[in-house]
């Protein structure tokens, strides 16, 4: 069974920064080879920390559990 994410417990600082680090590679990644690259470069690393959310199910799952 899949256990449902806690939302009140999640870094949202911790968030913001990487949103931050991706948005700002890509468009750097964008400008200065192609366009798709840059938007390729995003999705791989949301999907790549989506794949590797496990690594943090202790910090976003309630811990009374």
């Amino acid at each position: 069974m899949i256990n449902s994410v806690n939302f009140n417990n999640l870094p949202i600082q911790d968030l913001v920064v990487s949103g931050l680090i991706i948005f700002i590679m890509s468009t750097i990644i964008a400008n200065i080879y192609d366009p798709l690259l840059g938007v390729t470069y995003a999705f791989g690393n949301i999907l790549t920390l989506t794949f590797l959310s496990w690594l943090y199910k202790e910090t976003w799952s309630d811990p009374r559990k």
